[in-house]
């Protein structure tokens, strides 16, 4: 899976932890549009909290709709080896994708910062 487009939408609160919340684009056929949220790590770099893939259609989705899940925790299941454990070779590599996207790396700073 590649990243084709990402851009960061809004700053939030992910179990307490202050992330930017960016919108990103796929070439994967299953997830197309992911949401993906990145905290300010120690190293003044950035960490990947999650990733939620977003169902919501804007269309019928405005406002709080509980008739589905329009919003699923994906970041176990994008990033788990054959084994059942994290490759943080791929989660590294589409972290690295999700930055170096447009303004998100700049834009995240401006945000977290």
């Amino acid at each position: 899976m590649n990243v084709i487009e990402a851009k960061v939408v809004r700053s939030v609160d992910k179990e307490g932890i202050p992330c930017g919340e960016v919108q990103v684009s796929t070439d994967d056929p299953q997830c197309e549009q992911v949401l993906a949220y990145f905290s300010l790590s120690r190293d003044e770099d950035y960490d990947l909290v999650s990733i939620v893939r977003s169902d919501a259609d804007l269309l019928t989705d405005w406002f709080d709709n509980s008739m589905h899940t329009a919003y699923e925790e994906i970041t176990m299941q994008w990033f788990e080896n054959e084994n059942g454990k994290t490759d943080w070779g791929r989660r590294e590599t589409f972290k690295q994708q999700v930055l170096s996207s447009g303004q998100v790396r700049s834009e995240l700073g401006r945000l977290l910062g």
